[in-house]
């Protein structure tokens, strides 16, 4: 007997969001551990807080709706248009530390799909992004590759950063399980708002800046003592 509503994109969606992916996205904190150590963020009030202005006003404001267009972009076989929001996304990275991050989880990304034989390290290299590809690009190359539809590729997106800040706080404080859920949870309703909210983003209002996020970023790069990668 098959249920009507399992399907294979769904799947591939939850290996594309697990943390058992080989892409190394767990191995950074976004700033979030200077923040826990040095920036006041030390405890569970304040750690929902911080990334719920993280997620709606810098990745709900400038990956998810980069990942509208580059989707867009693969669809239509419009690789100038695939180019231009690459580098786009590159651009937006306000600090090395985040730019560092970006292509080296994208080049992950990449390394994964292309051990499929799904043709995309033919395609990066004729347009010349083989060693530049940031990881929004590269999720929009698996959502195209495996045919997930762009809006669960987006809350994926968002589900898996959420996942991750989550994991950050928990290593690097004492958040216990109980807490760590009860911010997902109350975390949920605001994840499903700034990802719809973002798919609907026109192009003058991508790319909003947080400079305190920037700064924990930029800070974090010399944190004497770190667990993260910087």
């Amino acid at each position: 007997m098959t249920a009507p509503n399992l399907s294979l994109p769904l799947l591939r969606l939850f290996n594309l969001v697990s943390p058992a992916l080989p892409i190394g996205s767990y191995s950074y904190s976004q700033g979030l551990e200077w923040a826990i150590e040095h920036g006041g963020v030390d405890n569970a009030e304040k750690i929902q807080g911080w990334i719920t202005g993280v997620l709606g006003s810098a990745i709900c404001a400038t990956d998810i709706p980069a990942l509208v267009r580059l989707d867009t972009a693969l669809q239509n076989g419009d690789m100038d248009s695939f180019i231009y929001w690459n580098h786009w996304c590159l651009a937006s990275r306000e600090s090395q530390q985040l730019l560092d991050e970006d292509l080296s989880v994208g080049r992950a990304l990449v390394k994964v799909l292309a051990s499929q034989q799904s043709g995309i390290s033919t395609l990066l290299q004729e347009a010349g992004l083989r060693h530049e590809i940031s990881f929004v690009s590269a999720w929009s190359l698996a959502a195209k590759h495996w045919n997930i539809a762009i809006s669960d590729a987006a809350l994926g997106y968002a589900w898996s950063w959420l996942e991750n800040q989550i994991a950050v706080a928990g290593k690097v404080l004492p958040l216990g399980q109980t807490q760590a859920q009860r911010i997902i949870d109350d975390m949920l309703p605001k994840l499903l708002a700034f990802t719809e909210r973002g798919l609907d983003l026109a192009d003058e209002e991508m790319g909003q800046s947080l400079p305190g996020w920037v700064m924990a970023c930029v800070n974090h790069e010399t944190q004497y003592s770190r667990l993260f990668r910087s």
